[in-house]
């Protein structure tokens, strides 16, 4: 179904090529910030420059040096004339990969290789997937008899498989304006983790990606900047950052700049996080003293229509009122329900439903399931309008244009912060999923769309998309004669999931991955996946449909 595979898809088995594998594994000390390995891994040992080598040989290996992060790249350093390794910046990004580099020369000392590029990630560890060839520019240089690279790109070059040993994915927490929701964005940094948290902390004060910033704020201020290296306490980190911060944002952004950062630095074992600046000891904040944030952590049991009685299944009451009765009377096929109401779909009409009120009708030309933030806000598109989306709250309308090219929408939905909308497009046989921003005025309600962040293609026909995590998606597609699942991570990996073995008409998530993850059988069966299977929940009869709970 995955049609481009994620860069970072490991391997399951390796020849190793000039390079030796060590094995490197530590446990994360409990109850202390981790400033050590984090997971079982393998370290790799690039060869260094053969005496002798041809301009050729020393370019591919340079390029294959990237392996050996080890000393700040003294491996791949050594392929360069003293100059360039001096200036050489490895850690401005990554390419990664798709089969051996291939190089060409224009003159005896001026050098091409060519790269198809899965993805490439910048100096901040955010990932995009360029789809096309990069091409490398190099300078050779004799120095003492011996060819080296007098000019070489800034980065490194890494094939799938060793991405997916050196990196790890992390999530930098933005948050939402009105300051109650916390927005994750997935970067990637090396796992060897004595720089971990230092460049974790640079790329959260640096900001948000271009194309989720419209829609999410940050305390850190623009041209603020860390100093020195974070001390640590336990389970406690204090950064220090310098006067720019409180000069731009005001000494009270550092509470909030405290929360960003303990978000941000949890899966490196911080707790707390105590901001201060630099020269003014009495200047500081800890996220200790910061009010709660929303993660968008849901009810973990389905929400389902059985009979006229909307009901979750598991012990416990339910914090949702009961719209039971007035989904089964209009026919609803889907059910979306954010804190003020909810909307649902029928096939041709979205309606809004609030307990204890008449439902309204927003469209009676609604093309795609309609979507709902908390503050009631509804997404969804008409068919006699396919080039915009409509938002619509108490019988208001707004317009959003869709990017251009967009092709034929077939399923969206928001995530629970509000700020992220995902859309699945359909061209002929293959499926595009889209994560676009939610850009909002003042009183929050939705102005336009940000520029699309693209996910990888998929092969069918999807039918549904549902927000399964904080950062991960879930799509539904035809393929052949069965029902397809793919998880894609936004700016991270992507997994084709077991097939269900019978038809599938609808996915819905929950906010803790797969294992919330939810189908609705075509039989009206309730399916979930225990390990490499999907089964159906056990005494409950036939379900019309899961609603999503924002």
């Amino acid at each position: 179904m995955i049609r481009s595979v994620a860069a970072i898809a490991a391997a399951a088995v390796l020849v190793l090529t000039g390079c030796v594998a060590i094995p490197d594994s530590g446990a994360v000390t409990e109850g202390v910030v981790d400033v050590s390995e984090q997971e079982n891994g393998l370290v790799f040992l690039a060869q260094e420059p053969e005496e002798g080598a041809t301009q050729e040989q020393i370019i591919l290996g340079f390029l294959s040096a990237g392996i050996s992060p080890d000393d700040d790249f003294s491996i791949a350093r050594e392929f360069l004339t003293r100059d360039e390794a001096q200036r050489w910046q490895p850690d401005a990004g990554v390419i990664v990969r798709a089969g051996p580099p291939e190089v060409s020369f224009g003159s005896e000392t001026q050098a091409t290789a060519v790269v198809a590029a899965l993805s490439e990630v910048d100096a901040g560890g955010a990932l995009r997937r360029p789809g096309e060839d990069r091409m490398l520019e190099f300078e050779m240089l004799l120095q003492d008899g011996q060819w080296r690279i007098a000019a070489a790109p800034d980065g490194i070059v890494l094939s799938s498989f060793h991405f997916a040993e050196l990196f790890r994915m992390h999530a930098l927490h933005w948050m939402t304006p009105d300051a109650t929701r916390s927005v994750p964005e997935v970067r990637w940094f090396e796992r060897t983790a004595t720089t971990l948290p230092s460049r974790i902390i640079d790329a959260l004060l640096d900001g948000p990606s271009t194309w989720l910033s419209p829609a999410v704020v940050t305390s850190g201020a623009a041209d603020a900047s860390r100093v020195g290296e974070p001390r640590v306490d336990g389970t406690t980190m204090t950064v220090t950052v310098d006067a720019t911060q409180i000069q731009q944002q005001g000494p009270g952004s550092l509470q909030a700049l405290s929360q960003q950062l303990a978000l941000s630095l949890r899966t490196v074992g911080v707790r707390e996080v105590i901001v201060e600046i630099s020269g003014r000891p009495d200047l500081s904040a800890s996220s200790a003293a910061s009010p709660p944030i929303d993660l968008g952590a849901v009810d973990p049991r389905p929400l389902v229509l059985d009979g006229a009685s909307l009901r979750p299944i598991g012990a416990g009451a339910s914090t949702i009122e009961d719209v039971g009765p007035t989904l089964s009377a209009i026919g609803a096929t889907s059910y979306t329900v954010g804190a003020e109401g909810g909307v649902a779909h029928t096939g041709t009409t979205a309606v809004w439903i609030e307990a204890g009120a008449d439902p309204v009708t927003i469209s009676a030309d609604a093309a795609s399931v309609g979507t709902v933030d908390d503050s009631g806000w509804v997404l969804l598109q008409e068919r006699s309008a396919p080039q915009r989306l409509l938002a619509w709250r108490d019988g208001e309308r707004v317009e959003l244009g869709l990017p251009p090219g967009t092709g034929r929408i077939t399923a969206m939905e928001l995530a629970r912060d509000g700020s992220r909308l995902a859309i699945v497009t359909v061209d002929g046989d293959a499926s595009q999923v889209l994560v676009a921003a939610i850009v909002r005025d003042a009183e929050g309600r939705p102005a336009s769309l940000g520029e699309p962040y693209p996910l990888p293609l998929l092969d069918g026909v999807a039918t549904d998309v549902t927000w399964s995590g904080p950062t991960q998606i879930a799509v539904l597609a035809a393929g052949g004669d069965q029902a397809q699942i793919a998880t894609l991570v936004v700016g991270g990996d992507s997994e084709q999931l077991p097939q269900p073995g019978v038809p599938v008409q609808a996915l819905v998530g929950g906010s803790e991955g797969t294992s919330t993850l939810r189908a609705l059988g075509a039989d009206g069966s309730l399916l979930s996946q225990r390990g490499r299977v999907w089964t159906a929940a056990d005494g409950l009869g036939p379900i019309s449909l899961i609603a999503t709970q924002q």
